[in-house]
């Protein structure tokens, strides 16, 4: 269950960080401007970091099955209503529209988590199924420009993601089933919960300051993902089919790479370089890659930038380490990061297309994004030096 719900977030950061590489044939198609690109993927994050903290206060109290059921089920009209788009207003209606059915399922993912999987297996479980992630991306994302060059159409291939779906959402109902699940008591837990959820968010301001790492690695990814591609093909003249499989280094490196997130976990006792670590190198790589037109050198960079992440793994499930919090305050902390999470892949492709407006540069724009997330080390450097005391969601397991 838990890798099932797993890959409900990976389909729809597929429909999210595709859009890059579709991009040049939808700007064609709708004559969309850079800016225009930029809100198309930043609102998509926008609307996830602004729903997901009050979902995850408000339906943290639901059962997470029916809720993730729930999510798929509204989402796929919108899914599909991308393939017939015929302007930016429907475009961005139909993005909208997804982002909102998936954020409803915010909280019950760490739900899900408590629910499936044992305390010590958290990091590893995450970073197995980052690494099915990862593996899912640098296909799709490798293979979509050849498919769209095929089929003549970027509808398609909005359209083969809508399929996809479908089949997730079927796999999703046919399976799910909570009577199986190994902690049972889960919903009693939540019921019961009688703090006030607003204070949760300074109870533990350790998740600050993991959100905030997290912001400024997710704004670098998506700048990247989102301009690129047409960096490349408008300064250097690089296809499109040539910087697309690129790209897709970002994922390659976390194919095989992404399991050692459970090792980290365990041994890196220093939890602040979890942290401090990857701010710093997303900061590096964000800039180099700004001023690398040589596809070996990309490759280089990207897959230094996709190596990062195989932390987040880890970083994800810092909260279940918070002494003492129970599991609806695990839901609320971890909606807490994905809101700045958002708010970060958000911001990298907005950033980037209003500089590069203004300037007539996507380059100008990448290196100013790099020199903003900064930010992430800033943040990591307060993080506590010393191992959180505890063992990471006993309290979640004791329902």
């Amino acid at each position: 269950m838990a890798m099932l719900s797993r890959l409900q977030q990976s389909s729809f950061a597929l429909l999210s960080f595709s859009f890059g590489l579709f991009f040049p044939f939808i700007r064609e198609d709708l004559s969309l401007t850079p800016w225009q690109a930029g809100v198309l993927q930043g609102v998509w994050w926008v609307c996830a970091s602004t729903l997901a903290l009050p979902c995850g206060m408000w339906f943290s109290r639901y059962r997470p099955i029916p809720l993730i059921s729930v999510s798929l089920m509204l989402g796929l009209p919108f899914i599909f209503l991308q393939c017939f788009a015929n302007s930016f207003w429907v475009l961005l209606l139909a993005r909208l529209g997804i982002v909102f059915s998936f954020v409803l399922a915010t909280p019950a993912r760490p739900l899900i988590m408590q629910q499936w999987v044992a305390p010590p297996q958290y990091a590893l479980v995450q970073s197995v199924g980052l690494s099915l992630h990862s593996t899912l991306l640098a296909t799709a994302i490798s293979s979509s420009v050849f498919l769209i060059t095929l089929a003549g159409s970027w509808r398609y291939g909005y359209m083969a993601l809508g399929g996809f779906f479908v089949l997730h959402t079927i796999t999703w109902i046919s399976l799910a089933r909570e009577k199986a699940a190994p902690v049972q008591g889960l919903q009693r837990a939540l019921q019961s919960y009688q703090g006030p959820l607003l204070k949760i968010l300074w109870k533990y301001p350790r998740g600050w300051l993991i959100g905030i790492t997290m912001f400024a690695m997710s704004a670098t990814w998506t700048g990247v993902m989102t301009f690129l591609p047409t960096l490349l093909l408008e300064q250097h003249g690089m296809a499109l089919t040539v910087s697309g499989p690129i790209l897709g280094c970002l994922y390659y490196i976390l194919i095989p790479g992404s399991p050692l997130g459970g090792w980290l976990s365990k041994n890196v006792t220093n939890r602040r370089y979890l942290l401090l670590v990857p701010a710093i190198c997303n900061v590096i790589f964000g800039i180099a890659i700004t001023f690398t037109s040589s596809p070996w050198g990309l490759m280089l960079l990207l897959t230094g930038t996709g190596s990062i992440w195989i932390v987040s793994s880890v970083l994800e499930v810092l909260p279940f380490e918070f002494p003492g919090i129970q599991p609806r305050e695990v839901a609320v902390i971890a909606s807490l990061v994905r809101v700045l999470m958002g708010v970060g892949f958000a911001a990298g492709p907005m950033w980037v297309g209003w500089v590069a407006t203004r300037t007539g540069s996507l380059q100008t724009g990448f290196f100013v994004l790099g020199l903003f997330t900064v930010i992430g080390v800033i943040a990591a450097w307060f993080y506590p030096s010393s191992k959180l005391p505890g063992h990471a969601g006993h309290e979640g397991r004791s329902v």
